[in-house]
């Protein structure tokens, strides 16, 4: 399957092992995977429904194991067998 290069960006984005977390005052806050901290602020926004551009004074922080899960796009979760 191809993909275009935005939405292979994003399966990029979402799919990423690390996590960060991501507090601004008007949204409150997340846990994404990220990358960096600019992959972090475009999921966290993706998961607000805004641009990045309007959460960029936000904060990006790291996250402890026991922090909390992550929150991703449905079409990301693994599925279970049963």
């Amino acid at each position: 399957m191809r993909y275009t290069p935005e939405e292979a960006a994003r399966i990029r984005r979402w799919t990423a092992t690390t996590r960060a977390k991501v507090v601004h005052p008007k949204y409150g806050s997340v846990i994404v995977p990220s990358t960096s901290k600019l992959s972090a602020l475009e999921n966290a926004a993706e998961y607000w429904r805004t641009t990045w551009l309007e959460i960029r004074d936000a904060g990006v922080w790291a996250v402890e194991p026991d922090e909390g899960p992550t929150v991703r796009p449905k079409e990301f979760y693994r599925r279970r067998k049963a």
